[in-house]
């Protein structure tokens, strides 16, 4: 009989309530927008749908989920969006997001529409337990659906867009990006409360929710506002608003939150449109497209190593960052690599994971000496550089194999750094790593290249003035390869100190097929032991060396390391390091006693939340070019524009030499940034002349021109 009576309640319940779906919306709006259309569910030729799958239990309830997806599964695992319908908490189905979750489809997205319950059936926070039990699942099965565990968003509209806000801000583990259509960030201030509040309406949608007034239940309702949450920890926001204010309240608070917490955000307003505009073409297409672009910058990075489960995978970073150096300060990781010819050089990244890696910027704008890198050199300009942390401030040591070793300072790391001081010139003079002793004294350790000094496979120490200012002209070989059975191309040394013991970490064997040695010694000057302590082993990857080692805030030790992948570059690996009787092993143990070998996954350093990946796209909005670009020589300022023509770059034509493409400095570029990624680029050639071309170029020993015959490109690698 209770039973009984319990479900009469809730039956009454539900149709207390006024039902929210497409058909009766449509009804009240087609009068005053005439032009509006039911956006159509009817499943096209391209997409798949895997309908009623069951995310959870509650009680004898079975809450169910649909996904979306491209019908040909994408090479590489698909972003996916978790969608929430509205309906005021307490109508709507999850078939009105259909038309949306298809769109999203056709964009190469897995889209899941779920049901949740309503406050009929159970009040606040009964739904936003739902939404965030999806959400979990579908992190747990992405990889059964082709999905990638670490690109999933969050999105809803009205009150779907509210809860879905709340459970991201909440539950940021899980989610990476979130989408808000048309849902309230402020249950709490006046403006929200004149109509979700309204003592005439008994109860009100919210009130019906909450389980009572906001007087009576003022706690839930600034508990269920997404704006209090806010930390630097939330994933980005999209918020896609309608030209209906009352729904708009707490946006602006919560961009602001947001910008003060280093979390990016974007607002797309559509005007003149109702709420629940999402229901109807012409506006389901903007809205899909405001979504693409949002989750495309957010989630569809062509390579993301954190998994979303607190491990990673390796490479670390798919790009070439080759001959990397890194180091902590405090609770931040820092990181450059070699350049090359490239300008500007030495980039600069940042971490708080050693895995999740931002690019910030460059320390070298042009390269020294500027003539000769007027054009470019491949093969030539910055070397293995070594980053350090002394006296205050940042340092990076590096080499150009034909003029010497330069040192540059920096009070921040993204800088303004000092002009490079050529500290020891030279031909032939590489990898410098400085070490400053306990004593005080100082001094740099420094390999050579056989191509331009005529030897290599020795590390020659000598004393350096404490200030960087100098080193002594004379210099002994501490440690020779040529010593030591089966050692060549002994090059790549980075020096440390650790229980009384000086380390030097040093590759030897090759790019490709080379391996890690340390070398230990209670004297500065030695002899040093040696040991190998990591090679391929039973691994994949060759020639895992030359990097850094780095202890974490909790004491536990890593190694970054390069990867030779020709064509990709030289891509970094991020390895456990343990160390044994003074000596450290790096990776996992292989065959031989005391030789570490790379892992392929791990557990992270670190269990921050934040997914980062150096940037690859460009809408060109800001007055500076971004990071990810450098040129193939030291650049002129007139060879682009960024203001021509605001939201675009323009490349001025430039001639090209006799030798073709590869001699052209005016090459702007990016690092491969995968080992499979799309590129998109709108490209429109004007004022030509006879002779002139534009296009989309892969440069490497050799290059790919690619011309298109319209203004749209899209090349896939």
């Amino acid at each position: 009989m209770k039973a009984a009576l319990l479900l009469a309640l809730m039956l009454a319940g539900c149709a207390s309530g006024p039902e929210y779906s497409a058909v009766s919306t449509y009804a009240k709006l087609h009068r005053s927008y005439p032009q509006i259309r039911i956006a159509s569910s009817d499943l096209p030729a391209g997409v798949r749908v895997l309908r009623g799958l069951t995310y959870t239990h509650r009680g004898a309830r079975t809450l169910e989920l649909d996904l979306f997806m491209p019908a040909q599964a994408p090479a590489t695992p698909m972003a996916a969006i978790v969608l929430v319908h509205g309906g005021g908490w307490r109508s709507g189905d999850r078939r009105e997001l259909a038309p949306l979750a298809i769109r999203l489809a056709q964009r190469g997205y897995a889209a899941a529409t779920v049901s949740y319950r309503l406050s009929p059936e159970a009040r606040y926070p009964a739904a936003v337990d739902d939404v965030r039990a999806a959400v979990h699942w579908l992190h747990e099965h992405a990889a059964g659906y082709g999905i990638d565990p670490a690109g999933i968003a969050l999105g809803g509209a009205s009150a779907g867009g509210q809860i879905a806000s709340l459970v991201g801000v909440t539950s940021a583990d899980h989610v990476r990006a979130i989408v808000n259509i048309d849902g309230l960030s402020d249950f709490t201030s006046a403006a929200a409360r004149l109509h979700e509040d309204d003592p005439a309406k008994k109860p009100s949608a919210a009130g019906a929710w909450f389980g009572g007034t906001y007087a009576e239940k003022s706690a839930l309702w600034q508990e269920a506002s997404p704006l209090f949450h806010v930390n630097a920890s939330t994933p980005p926001v999209l918020f896609i608003g309608s030209a209906q204010t009352r729904f708009s309240v707490g946006r602006d608070d919560m961009v602001g939150r947001l910008t003060a917490n280093g979390v990016a955000s974007s607002v797309v307003l559509l005007p003149a449109t109702p709420h629940s505009f999402w229901l109807f073409d012409p506006w389901l297409a903007p809205t899909v497209d405001a979504i693409d672009a949002f989750l495309g910058q957010q989630l569809r990075q062509p390579w993301s190593a954190d998994l979303g489960n607190g491990s990673y995978r390796n490479p670390i970073l798919h790009a070439d960052y080759s001959d990397p150096d890194a180091i902590r300060v405090g609770d931040t990781y820092y990181m450059t690599a070699s350049s090359f010819s490239n300008a500007p050089g030495l980039p600069l990244l940042q971490s708080k994971d050693l895995v999740n890696w931002t690019l910030v910027g460059h320390a070298l704008p042009k390269l020294a000496p500027a003539a000769a890198y007027a054009v470019p050199q491949p093969g030539k300009g910055v070397w293995a550089p070594c980053l350090r942390f002394h006296d205050g401030k940042f340092w990076i040591f590096y080499p150009d194999p034909d003029a010497g070793i330069y040192v540059m300072t920096a009070r921040r790391f993204d800088g303004p750094w000092s002009s490079p001081h050529l500290l020891l010139p030279g031909k032939g003079i590489i990898d410098p790593t400085p070490l400053w002793d306990v004593d005080g004294k100082a001094y740099l350790l420094h390999g050579w290249a056989k191509s331009r000094a005529g030897f290599n496979n020795v590390l020659t120490l000598r004393p350096m003035a404490a200030d960087g200012s100098s080193v002594g002209s004379e210099g002994k070989v501490i440690i020779d390869g040529n010593q030591l059975p089966g050692y060549s191309t002994l090059e790549g040394p980075k020096f440390y100190q650790r229980d009384g013991y000086y380390y030097v970490f040093a590759p030897a064997g090759g790019v490709e097929f080379g391996w890690q040695s340390v070398f230990r010694s209670r004297r500065i000057d030695g002899p040093y032991e040696d040991r190998i302590v990591m090679a391929q082993g039973d691994s994949g990857v060759n020639g895992p060396h030359q990097g850094a080692w780095v202890t974490a805030a909790d004491g536990r030790d890593w190694f970054l390391h390069f990867q030779d992948k020709r064509a990709y570059g030289r891509v970094l690996h991020l390895q456990p390091l343990q160390w044994r009787d003074g000596w450290p092993l790096i990776g996992a143990p292989s065959a031989k006693a005391g030789v570490g070998q790379p892992v392929a996954t791990h557990d992270k350093p670190v269990q921050s939340q934040r997914v980062a990946v150096p940037a690859t796209g460009d809408e060109f909005s800001q007055a500076l070019l971004g990071p990810q670009w450098q040129w193939s020589a030291n650049w002129d300022a007139s060879w682009y524009s960024l203001a021509a023509r605001p939201g675009q770059l323009r490349l001025y034509a430039q001639p090209m030499p006799a030798a073709g493409l590869r001699a052209l400095p005016s090459v702007l570029s990016q690092k491969l940034p995968a080992p499979r990624f799309q590129v998109d680029a709108m490209v429109a050639l004007n004022s030509q002349r006879d002779g002139d071309r534009a296009g989309l170029l892969l440069n490497g020993s050799n290059h790919a021109w690619r011309r298109w015959p319209g203004p749209y490109m899209t090349i896939t690698r």
